[in-house]
């Protein structure tokens, strides 16, 4: 039996030692490399990106948007595969990843399967209190983005950095939407599910995934994630849940609440605060890490912070320009 052509594309923009570590898996797959492709995206990077892809083998197409999903769009026009796989230049695919996945196109409704995306075991300190919180039901929101779940489940949204595809449903939704400044694979695969499409989550499909290792890059990550949350919000509502709402709002809540009833305040963030040390108590547990641990509030805070501004100024400013980069 002839095994598909699988194609795999990454959308890049000066990720040149990520990308080294990222090809490096690919080429150790466990399927015959000669019907693998991988298409590289360069958002014109400025550090030696390309020249890294190419000496991979890499077929490397100019994004001249230098975003993600100009890139996916830009990549998937001259991909050949029958399968289509998403990933990002910060993740280590297993070497499964993509024989493993196959197994669940034999039904016919399957779209795009994907399962977790791990921290890796060399990530600092901040990072796996990233991965930490993410894989904590009461902050993922409803999304399964780092999650690490045991079951196959129908799901409603797989992220970009683990999803591969059946080209023959990915081709009735593409091009991506490119107005979108994040949640562009949420609005993509909601397009499928109108179509009748499942979205399977696979737990034995799986990358690892680097979290942004410092604070400023995961409140820029957060801050985005709710601009673009907001935004397919405002399109479909299917996209947006609550938990996204109340946290968006959180803010200016709570300093309303701080200006008219400072006892409730008070007594709030008194419950917040052994919250978010339950947490970092539960982190300790499970990673044996002190420094994890104390990265833990931290994380919290930035999420809560930056998700809450990042909503607001798209409820009060809202982005005109089509693709702007924030």
């Amino acid at each position: 039996m002839i095994l598909p052509l699988v194609s795999i594309i990454i959308p890049v923009r000066n990720e040149a030692g990520l990308l080294k570590n990222c090809l490096e898996s690919i080429s150790n797959l466990d399927y015959p490399k000669e019907r693998i492709e991988v298409v590289i995206a360069d958002g014109m990077s400025t550090d030696g990106t390309a020249e890294v892809a190419r000496q991979y083998g890499a077929r490397v197409v100019l994004n001249e948007k230098k975003t993600v999903s100009p890139g996916r769009n830009v990549a998937f026009k001259p991909a050949k595969g029958e399968i289509i796989a998403f990933t990002d230049a910060d993740c280590i695919v297993d070497k499964n990843w993509i024989k493993n996945s196959l197994k669940y196109f034999d039904d016919a409704n399957a779209a795009c399967v994907g399962g977790p995306n791990l921290t890796p075991s060399d990530e600092g300190d901040f990072g796996k209190a990233v991965g930490f919180v993410f894989n904590q039901g009461i902050f993922s929101a409803g999304s399964i983005h780092a999650r690490e779940l045991k079951e196959i489940k129908e799901v409603k949204s797989i992220p970009g950095c683990n999803a591969v595809y059946r080209r023959q449903a990915l081709e009735k939704v593409m091009p991506i939407d490119e107005s979108l400044l994040t949640c562009d694979d949420t609005e993509l695969n909601q397009r499928l599910i109108d179509r009748g499409y499942k979205l399977l989550y696979t737990p034995d499909v799986f990358v690892w995934h680097y979290r942004r290792p410092n604070p400023k890059r995961l409140w820029k990550q957060m801050y985005r994630y709710a601009i673009g949350r907001l935004q397919g919000g405002k399109r479909d509502c299917r996209m947006i849940n609550l938990m996204h709402i109340l946290t968006g709002l959180a803010l200016p809540i709570g300093l309303t609440i701080l200006v008219f009833l400072p006892v409730l305040f008070w007594s709030m963030l008194i419950l917040y605060t052994l919250l978010i040390l339950s947490y970092a108590g539960a982190a300790l547990l499970k990673t044996n890490s002190i420094g994890v641990s104390l990265y833990v509030p931290l994380v919290i805070s930035i999420m809560l912070c930056a998700w809450s501004l990042g909503f607001m100024r798209e409820l009060i400013f809202p982005i005109e320009k089509s693709g702007e980069v924030i």
